[in-house]
């Protein structure tokens, strides 16, 4: 009897599982402003602290705290969109490098027998894509892409300010809500303490690490003379937190940029060490040096997570994937039968 109702037990956990997956995928219109709020809010609440410590009023400290924040966010999304404006408007001198250098690379390619390539029809097919008629022409998804990235700022502006509007009273919350049961409340305060606890170390060492690598890109873009260096260093910066695959990513932009300004192949290669060596540091000996103990995952783990977020959530899922990973640790930490998951992801923070 009991080994039956183990089994049906484990069958409905399972459907139970692929429900919450599908309700991910469903409501990520949603869901991504939530979380990504939720974190946010967490990584600010400290902030919100110290206010209250200077005896600000609470409401002062809320606006000054959430118009900073999303004012910042706005304003690497004008980044973004600036950048593009600048790359159209030197389209001429890009198309022309790009034309000068595939000449060479499509007249060694012809030399094989039945290829024939002309680079005037690759450099136009490119000239289109650059255009802003070809903007116009796709005018409709331009104007929806728009329209998601607003909506999820907005909607994440007004989670965000929510959030922040209570998280000083978390503890007031979770006693109220379990009044009557001490070990239970003690329990869940003490799992909040931990995803919070892990995320704000996650996000700190993150946020240090991201800068320090955006700065070096930076930095070397912008003493080899490459275009938009600046925002190759911010683009290094935020892809850096993606997981194992995200400085890679950062370093392609630059290193092709790279190819169509300069003659020297040497002058490439030496710029792909530099790039290299930054990440080679700031991953492998810096991170995990700053980090130690604090916020220990399977590499598999991480990586997994990585894959699963992203396929759910886009490039937001690939970035949020580490700390939607300590707080699945967390949580199913709580639950005696999921103790084997929670020795699978690795050690965390709380772990003796």
């Amino acid at each position: 009897m009991e080994k039956n109702i183990t089994t049906i037990k484990n069958i409905l956990t399972f459907f139970l599982a692929i429900l919450i997956v599908y309700l991910l995928s469903v409501l990520s219109s949603l869901l991504i402003p939530l979380v990504l709020a939720l974190f946010i809010a967490i990584v600010l609440q400290p902030a919100l602290l110290w206010f209250e410590r200077k005896k600000w009023p609470f409401a002062m400290s809320l606006s000054f705290v959430s118009a900073s924040t999303l004012g910042v966010l706005w304003l690497f999304g004008m980044l973004f969109y600036k950048t593009g404006q600048n790359i159209i408007e030197q389209k001429g001198y890009l198309l022309e490098q790009i034309n000068y250098k595939l000449s060479g690379i499509i007249g060694w390619v012809n030399n094989f027998p039945g290829i024939e390539l002309d680079s005037d029809n690759i450099v136009n097919i490119i000239s289109s894509v650059m255009s802003y008629d070809w903007v116009l022409r796709s005018g409709g998804q331009f104007a929806g892409v728009l329209g998601d990235f607003t909506g999820s700022f907005f909607m994440t502006a007004l989670y965000l300010i929510g959030i922040l509007g209570g998280i000083l009273k978390y503890e007031q919350y979770i006693r109220y809500l379990e009044e009557g049961d001490i070990e239970k409340e003690e329990k869940v305060l003490a799992g909040f303490e931990t995803i919070k606890s892990s995320i704000v170390t996650y996000m700190k060492v993150k946020f240090f690490v991201s800068f320090l690598t955006g700065l070096s890109y930076f930095l070397i873009c912008w003493a080899f003379g490459v275009k938009f260096a600046l925002f190759w260093g911010f683009l290094a910066f935020l892809l850096n937190f993606i997981p194992t695959v995200g400085s890679i990513v950062a370093s392609i932009p630059p290193l092709l940029f790279g190819l169509i300004q300069f003659d020297a192949i040497s002058t490439i290669v030496f710029m792909m060490l530099l790039l290299l060596g930054v990440q080679i540091v700031m991953g492998n000996i810096i991170e995990p040096k700053i980090t130690g103990d604090k916020l220990s995952l399977n590499t598999v783990v991480v990586i997994l997570g990585l894959v699963f977020w992203g396929y759910l959530w886009g490039v937001t899922g690939m970035i949020l994937s580490v700390p939607l990973l300590v707080l699945t640790k967390v949580i199913l930490s709580q639950l005696p039968d999921a103790q084997l998951f929670v020795r699978l992801m690795g050690g965390g923070p709380d772990d003796d």
